[in-house]
């Protein structure tokens, strides 16, 4: 792996910043999104989350031409593409900018571009949770049945979490992303409401910023040094919880949570989610080990080319 400097990583997750603003203003929900995953991952030295949002004097082409070493700009392309595309909306304002850094960093090998990126995407959408619930009228039996979806969500995407390798994590953070949907579609459907309405999925998703944003703050994140396994796995396994337990409550609710109480909510679940994967670092950790080195063999066969991006997300799901 190239080395990557400070300059680099500010750079890199400055150019985020500019997309989240390509059309031209920065929602609310947006803001919230960085703020809350730069806040979750250890910036380097002097850099805060107030200078990154706050910093736009410089254009894009001098943030770009700041970030040499192929790592980075491998990770800040796939970053951007994910934040452009993965909620299915890609304005052309992001579409401008995302082909500007592709142009940009031309002479790098970008491996994984546009293509395995939008298999990911297109691959990691379904997931098996939803499959096996159906509307549960018994309150008793719903509870702990969201228990334990919730329970082996956290499980699974905690692992994945613990994989913090440049280039290739962000198979492992879109994974994350859409077990977690497919959670909070699943806790929906245990309460009779259809998982297929996009509404809820803004309504959860979109107030508590679990976005294409965070996704690609987490991929930059493999920049960082200091973001090891231990920080990853948290905070996968943290968010999946808080998540399982706001979606819970809002489809309790009837639909009727707004956005401040389901922030204030997944704020509160996060804290718990944390003290309980403390309990469960060993199994977590155990578990990685176990699979790690298939993973590597996986990561391997897939920069070779000896197997395609869709038989990669196949056989990485079958190992977890």
């Amino acid at each position: 792996m190239s080395v990557v400097n400070q300059q680099e990583v500010l750079a890199s997750f400055q150019v985020l910043v500019s997309m989240a603003k390509a059309d031209g203003k920065l929602l609310e929900e947006e803001v919230a999104s960085l703020v809350d995953t730069f806040e979750e991952i250890n910036l380097p030295d002097g850099i805060t989350v107030d200078k990154l949002l706050s910093e736009t004097d410089q254009s894009i082409e001098a943030l770009l031409n700041q970030i040499n070493s192929e790592t980075a700009q491998e990770m800040v392309y796939q970053s951007a593409c994910a934040m452009a595309n993965i909620d299915g909306e890609c304005s052309a304002e992001e579409r401008a900018l995302l082909d500007k850094i592709g142009a940009t960093f031309s002479n790098s090998k970008l491996w994984g571009k546009q293509e395995w990126l939008e298999t990911l995407e297109r691959r990691s959408q379904k997931s098996s949770i939803s499959e096996q619930v159906r509307q549960i009228d018994d309150p008793e039996k719903r509870a702990v049945e969201v228990e334990g979806i919730t329970t082996d969500a956290c499980f699974l995407n905690a692992v994945l979490g613990a994989f913090p390798i440049p280039g290739i994590a962000i198979a492992f953070d879109m994974l994350i992303y859409w077990n977690q949907l497919d959670l909070a579609q699943a806790i929906g459907q245990s309460w009779g409401y259809d998982r297929n309405r996009e509404d809820f999925r803004k309504a959860i998703f979109g107030s508590l910023g679990i976005t294409g944003t965070r996704i690609a703050v987490s991929n930059l994140a493999k920049l960082v040094p200091v973001f090891g396994m231990v920080v990853g796995a948290t905070t996968a396994f943290a968010s999946t919880w808080a998540l399982g337990k706001v979606a819970n409550e809002y489809f309790a609710s009837g639909g009727e949570m707004d956005a401040f109480s389901l922030r204030q909510a997944f704020k509160k679940a996060k804290k718990e989610g944390e003290a309980i994967y403390k309990t469960k670092a060993d199994e977590i950790a155990a578990k990685k080990r176990e699979i790690e080195p298939q993973v590597q063999l996986l990561n391997e066969e897939l920069k070779a080319g000896v197997i395609s991006p869709d038989e990669y997300q196949e056989k990485l799901k079958a190992l977890l």
